[in-house]
């Protein structure tokens, strides 16, 4: 068996973690561990490496198989020279894994390495068997800060009556001193990945927020596709991936602004919402299987062998 260790500190949310041991647990080639849950774990003990890159990272024995996946471009300040830091510096691994094409791109790697793309996934438990009783208007689900500039959306939204929002995620303390007394507006805080799926399916509208800004407006939304695989109404800011993700998947979402922001709920529900969305296509199973990865670290192992 070919034994895998995937880097993951106790802080790090990193659903795809999970994800990637289910599935290759479930093959004849593979055992997969979490590091943030066992310990005294030797690295030597191990066949692959795998990491979820930043800057740097752990050095491999001779006959191991290093695997850096990039499964987002870099935020914050500056965040193209970012990319071409950890282009440069970052180790040389043997297969790197890319969540799409423009963050491929984005790091402008040109060593030859290996690569595939895996796309965001959803879980089994966002496709819902039972109807769900609709308690608020609209729904958020991720994190409230002002990187991904919350604050303008929610001062927006206050201006008039639009009915309820459920804000299901960590909230910068900023925002929750300036909103919390707005009774329009329900903060969970944090909560269990497995309850996000019950909270959010009480909302009509799932609400994508997403400035339109590199990197954001060129990555996947994995909150968006939680929502059509729930059967919310997608409200989202209009962007490159959106409308790219429309084309392909035959929907139609009310679309924001980004420039000129405002929020109307009586506009949102005339519009004619359609969802093409396939929420069995997104299930992390069929989204690993679909990238190939399995048979390229196979194929690595074996040629290693020889």
């Amino acid at each position: 068996m070919i034994k895998i260790l995937f880097m993951r500190s106790e802080n790090a949310f990193l659903p795809e973690v999970d994800a990637y041991i289910d599935y290759f647990n479930k093959t004849k080639e593979f055992n997969a561990y979490d590091s943030s849950k066992i310990k005294d774990y030797k690295l030597e003990d191990f066949d692959v490496i795998w990491e979820f890159k930043g800057f740097g990272g752990v050095k491999k024995s001779k006959n191991q198989i290093l695997i850096h996946e990039y499964a987002s471009l870099s935020t914050g300040k500056f965040p193209i020279l970012k990319n071409f830091i950890k282009s440069k510096l970052n180790p040389k691994p043997d297969l790197r894994v890319f969540l799409n094409e423009n963050v491929k791109e984005g790091f402008r790697f040109n060593d030859g390495v290996n690569f595939c793309y895996r796309d965001m996934g959803i879980d089994e438990q966002f496709i819902l068997k039972d109807k769900v009783e609709k308690e608020y208007d609209f729904v958020y689900v991720g994190s409230i800060g002002k990187e991904r500039e919350m604050d303008k959306f929610l001062k927006v939204f206050i201006e008039k009556d639009n009915g309820t929002l459920c804000l299901v995620g960590n909230v910068e303390d900023e925002i929750y001193s300036e909103y919390k007394d707005h009774k329009n507006l329900i903060f969970t805080g944090k909560v269990p990945y497995s309850e996000v799926p019950k909270i959010a399916a009480k909302a009509e509208y799932g609400i994508n927020f997403m400035p339109d800004k590199y990197p954001f407006n060129i990555q996947t939304s994995t909150k968006l596709l939680e929502y059509l695989a729930l059967g919310l109404k997608v409200v989202t800011t209009d962007y490159k991936w959106v409308r790219q993700f429309e084309d392909m998947h035959n929907c139609s979402f009310y679309k924001l602004d980004y420039n000129n922001l405002s929020f109307d709920k009586d506009s949102i529900k005339k519009h004619q919402f359609v969802s093409g969305f396939r929420a069995d296509e997104y299930l992390w199973s069929n989204i690993i299987e679909k990238s190939g990865i399995k048979n390229k670290l196979i194929e690595i192992f074996n040629n290693d062998l020889k």
